[in-house]
C-alpha cells in the first residue's frame, strides 16, 4: 500500500502556478485562503519572469511542471525566492490536468496553484552544480553512443551488400579500419561514398566520445558516491557508476530501498481488485538512462566468473530457468542491486552477496 511519508499540510501563504511553454508562460495566483488573486500571461524569458517577480509581495511558493525550460526558470526561481518556495511538478503524475476534460493554459496554472497550496504537488528532483552538470555529460555520451551504433550498423550493411568481409568484427580495430581505407581508395560509385561518409562520422563521434569521457571523469572527481559505486558495487564500472549517481542524485531523499526500487521503474506493476491480482510488466517510471545502467550492471554480472559479481550472476540465471524470461531476471537483479545501492548509502552496509542475492558465489562451468 503506498502512504504518505509525511502529513499533508496546506500551504499559509500565497502560491502562484506557473504553465511555462517555449514562448509564452501564464500564471495564476491564488491567495493564502486559496482565493482567486490574478491570472494573466508574460513572455518566457528571463528578464519577464523577473520582472513579474519584482511584483509579487512576501513569501510566496511557486509551482511550475518539468519540461525544457526546467532549468533556467528553476535558476531565476531560487535565486529570489529561495530553493524551500520553488516546487517543480512530475507531469506524468498530476491526473487533474493530464485526464482533464477542459485542459487549457489558464486551468493547467490553476491547477498547479491549488495542488501546491493543498500541500499535495507530486514533485521531482531537480539537479544543481556538479550534479546537473554530470547529469548533461552522461546524457550526451549516452545519446552519442546510441549515434556511434547507428552509424556501425549502416556501415556494415553497406559492406554486406558489396560482399565484403573486414579482417576483424569491430569496425574499430586499426586492421578494419585501414581495410575501409582501401575500400573506398579502390571503389567508386554510391556505396563506396556512402562508406567514406559513415567512416567519417565515426571518425568524429570517437574523437566526441572522447571528449565526453574526459570530462565525465572531471565532473564524477568531485561526487565520491562515484568511487563508492565503483568500489563497492559488482557490475559497476567507471561509466555506470557515473550514470547511476548523477541520475539518482542524493540518495538519502529516498526514504527506503524499496522506494528507490520504484524510482527506477523496474518493479512490476500490480492491478489487484475484488481479490485478483494481475501482475504485469515493469512499471519503468522514472528515468530511463538509470534503468539502463542498473541493466547494464546486471549484465555485467552475468559475464562475471568471480566473487560477488558471479553470485549475482548465478542468481539471474536461476531466475530465468523459474520464470523462462531473461528479461524479467535481468530487472530483478538490476532491482535488487539497486536496493543494494541504498542499503550502501544510507546504512553504510558493504555489499554482501549472501544477503540480497541468496547465496555466496559457486565456481561456473
Amino acid at each position: 500500500m503506498k502512504k504518505l511519508n509525511r502529513p499533508v499540510r496546506k500551504v499559509n501563504a500565497e502560491v502562484v502556478g506557473l504553465d511555462v511553454h517555449q514562448d509564452l508562460i501564464v500564471y495564476s495566483r491564488l491567495d493564502r485562503d486559496g482565493n482567486d488573486l490574478a491570472q494573466g500571461r508574460f513572455l518566457c524569458t528571463e528578464a519577464a519572469l523577473t520582472d513579474f517577480l519584482d511584483d509579487l509581495e512576501g513569501p510566496v511558493h511557486v509551482s511550475f511542471e518539468a519540461g525544457r525550460c526546467t532549468f533556467w526558470v528553476y535558476d531565476v526561481l531560487v535565486e529570489r525566492l529561495g530553493a524551500e518556495f520553488v516546487h517543480v511538478a512530475q507531469p506524468k503524475k498530476i491526473s487533474a490536468i493530464a485526464n482533464s476534460n477542459h485542459k487549457n493554459d489558464d486551468n493547467d496554472s490553476w491547477w498547479l496553484a491549488y495542488l501546491t497550496y493543498e500541500g499535495r504537488l507530486p514533485e521531482c528532483f531537480v539537479a544543481t552544480g556538479t550534479l546537473r552538470e554530470l547529469r548533461i555529460a552522461v546524457r550526451e555520451r549516452f545519446e552519442l553512443v546510441k549515434m556511434i551504433t547507428r552509424a556501425k550498423v549502416r556501415l556494415r550493411a553497406h559492406l554486406a551488400q558489396m560482399g565484403v568481409k573486414l579482417p576483424t568484427r569491430k569496425l574499430d580495430s586499426i586492421a578494419s579500419w585501414n581495410a575501409l581505407i582501401d575500400l573506398t581508395e579502390a571503389s567508386d560509385g554510391v556505396q563506396a561514398l556512402a562508406i567514406e561518409h559513415y567512416q567519417a562520422l565515426l571518425e568524429h563521434y570517437f574523437e566526441s566520445l572522447e571528449v565526453w569521457e574526459q570530462r565525465i571523469d572531471e565532473l564524477a572527481a568531485g561526487l565520491p558516491e562515484v568511487g563508492i559505486l565503483e568500489r563497492e558495487m559488482p557490475g559497476i564500472g567507471r561509466v555506470l557508476s557515473a550514470v547511476i549517481a548523477a541520475e539518482l542524485g542524493p540518495i538519502h531523499r529516498f526514504t527506503s530501498a524499496k522506494a528507490l526500487a520504484c524510482f527506477t521503474g523496474l518493479t512490476p506493476s500490480d492491478r489487484n481488485s475484488a481479490g485478483k491480482q494481475r501482475p504485469g510488466a515493469i512499471t519503468r517510471e522514472g528515468c530511463a538512462h538509470l534503468r539502463w545502467a542498473l541493466t547494464q550492471a546486471a549484465m555485467a554480472c552475468l559475464r562475471s566468473r568471480s566473487g560477488d559479481g558471479l553470485a549475482v550472476g548465478n542468481w539471474i540465471r536461476a531466475k530465468e530457468r523459474r520464470m523462462g524470461s531473461k528479461g524479467k531476471a535481468r530487472a530483478a537483479g538490476a532491482r535488487k542491486i539497486a536496493e543494494s545501492i541504498w542499503r550502501l548509502f544510507h546504512w553504510g552496509e558493504v555489499f554482501d552477496a549472501s544477503k540480497p542475492f541468496g547465496g555466496m558465489p559457486t565456481a561456473t562451468t
